[in-house]
């Protein structure tokens, strides 16, 4: 049965075919600013390709209600059911992307993730995922009876209030609160959030550090000569952990805590070094209860498409596998 996948974002869609199993091909990427609508890409996509898919499932960067939503900056609405008519699919899924990646994480293996202490996962155990990117996605798994099934949770998290762990980080939430108000996770755990850490060491040390962004911060880091940027990116981790380590507590998560997103990736060495870990077993007496939890740093590069992959590929086999 041939199958169709999607992950649409606000500037691209990328487009695959998957015949069985995860394995997909002829992936391709089109504008959006080029058509008016996503249909207008899925049928040029299908007429190159030359076949109809039976099934399809599509990765939005936006929030899903009854398979419907608008892109916010492109003013497409995307509409599950829609798509089925026009395609004549037995089957069609909208998808927020966030949950696409909770859809991928059981089919991870291997090569796929790193871990960063605790023991081994119980398969029967929640899971909790968080995802610094653009912003901070925060959601989980609850398994289901048979520990392969359950249910995606895709929440806002990352809007909860951001803590402190001394007097340092107290200081740079104090300067954070002076420009948002409110400080979020998402302040401090993201692209601009790294920006955000390294504006306010530098307001904390006297430095004038520009506007530099995300990219640019990491690169000073790596590079040895700007102990704000390195600093910066060091606080980014820690934060991290003590974010992780407060989903592992509230979801009871044994199934792991996973870190999705490209920029863990993109500084492996620097997170191995950093104090996540420790920041995130730094729960006073509820420490012993957060030192067995694993933490995984998810390195598939397309862990979305997977997600919608193998959630199709277990509906057509009748496997049990989360539901968004």
């Amino acid at each position: 049965m041939k199958r169709l996948i999607g992950d649409i974002g606000g500037t691209n869609t990328r487009l695959a075919l998957v015949d069985e199993g995860t394995q997909w091909e002829h992936l391709q990427t089109w504008r959006n600013e080029e058509f008016d609508a996503l249909e207008e890409i899925v049928e040029t996509y299908l007429d190159k390709q030359g076949g109809r898919p039976e099934a399809a499932a599509f990765a939005v960067a936006g929030p899903v209600r009854g398979g419907k939503v608008r892109l916010t900056n492109r003013g497409w609405t995307i509409d599950a059911e829609r798509l089925a008519k026009r395609f004549s699919l037995a089957h069609c899924r909208v998808v927020n992307d966030f949950s696409a990646v909770a859809l991928g994480i059981p089919a991870l293996a291997g090569d796929d993730l790193e871990q960063a202490g605790g023991d081994r996962a119980e398969s029967d155990a929640p899971v909790a995922i968080l995802g610094p990117g653009t912003g901070l996605g925060v959601g989980g798994i609850v398994p289901g009876a048979d520990g392969r099934g359950g249910r995606v949770l895709v929440t806002e998290g990352g809007h909860a209030n951001l803590a402190a762990a001394d007097e340092r980080q107290a200081a740079i939430i104090e300067r954070m609160r002076r420009r948002f108000g409110h400080v979020s996770a998402e302040r401090a755990i993201s692209g601009q959030g790294l920006e955000n850490l390294y504006r306010a060491l530098g307001e904390i040390e006297g430095k004038d550090v520009g506007a530099s962004d995300a990219a640019a911060i990491g690169k000073a880091a790596l590079g040895g000569g700007d102990a704000v940027a390195a600093e910066a990116l060091s606080q980014f981790f820690r934060f991290l952990g003590a974010v992780a380590g407060d989903l592992a507590l509230s979801y009871g998560a044994f199934g792991g805590v996973y870190v999705a997103g490209g920029i863990v990736p993109r500084y492996r060495e620097a997170f191995r070094a950093s104090g996540f870990r420790d920041a995130f077993e730094a729960k006073g007496r509820m420490s012993g209860y957060v030192e067995a939890i694993p933490a995984y740093v998810i390195l598939h590069d397309e862990v979305e498409l997977l997600g919608l992959a193998a959630s199709l590929d277990a509906r057509e086999n009748d496997r049990p596998w989360p539901q968004t």
